[in-house]
């Protein structure tokens, strides 16, 4: 899941759980998009935490690319994070992304694996996979309904991991029917009890592109919650096409 991936889709009504899905999956966020976000992460006594962070995406042929680079404060300034997220098989069965973290302080890039994409993100209540495109592969799909998030009309799709070790057994995704953008979540673990809620603020349309200014993840049961706010958004911008390698990332080029 991340700030700027949102964009405007086909209007076409779709009528399964899979084709909403996927229609959320491929919204575009254009040639290359690139904004800052300020994290927030807030413990269960209220005491809070801030991050800045910069992105930069570009798409090349089928593969989307993404950096976040972690402005300040001092004691994260540097580390960087480096992901590449693929289509689907042919059959339908997931591939896993490609995902790097570099670590200043150890001045060493290390890989991450798929069975790491359900950890939280640096400290954040958000997983790597909620801040990247999760591939539909990994998931089967139910529509649960029809509700409204405010004033807008939404499908519920649920979505339950194929597999059984997943720390997130399923998602529950409000997704608005004009638009196919998230409004809002619940997210279960593996004993099926509701860990973390999902709020999205600010929905809009820059050059014709949906972004979400402000998502706020809660986790229920420990009382910590992550605000994750986004300004500056640019799209369809000239960005170097070196910014998304790992070398870039040892160099630490992106600051």
């Amino acid at each position: 899941m991340g700030t700027v991936l949102f964009a405007a889709g086909s209007l076409v009504f779709a009528q399964t759980a899979e084709e909403i899905a996927k229609k959320n999956h491929d919204l575009p966020d254009g040639k290359t998009n690139t904004a800052t976000a300020v994290l927030t992460l807030i413990d269960k006594n209220g005491k809070t935490r801030t991050r800045e962070v910069a992105e930069y995406g570009m798409k090349e042929g089928t593969t989307k690319k993404k950096v976040m680079v972690f402005r300040s404060p001092k004691d994260v300034a540097g580390v960087s994070y480096l992901n590449f997220e693929y289509p689907d098989n042919p059959d339908g069965s997931a591939r896993d992304s490609d995902s790097w973290l570099y670590l200043p302080a150890m001045k060493k890039v290390r890989r991450v694996s798929g069975s790491s994409k359900d950890d939280d993100f640096q400290g954040t209540d958000f997983t790597y996979d909620d801040i990247g495109d999760r591939s539909l592969g990994k998931d089967t799909f139910a529509l649960l309904g029809e509700e409204p998030v405010g004033e807008v009309p939404c499908w519920i799709v649920e979505y339950t991991a194929k597999d059984k070790n997943a720390k997130i057994s399923r998602r529950v995704l409000w997704i608005g029917k004009d638009n196919y953008v998230l409004y809002k979540g619940e997210y279960y673990d593996k004993a099926n009890k509701l860990k973390k809620t999902l709020a999205c603020e600010g929905i809009r349309q820059i050059k014709g592109y949906w972004v979400i200014d402000k998502m706020t993840m809660t986790n229920v049961q420990s009382k910590h919650s992550t605000v994750y706010e986004t300004k500056d958004h640019q799209f369809d911008i000239p960005i170097d096409a070196n910014y998304f390698t790992v070398s870039a990332l040892e160099r630490e080029l992106l600051k």
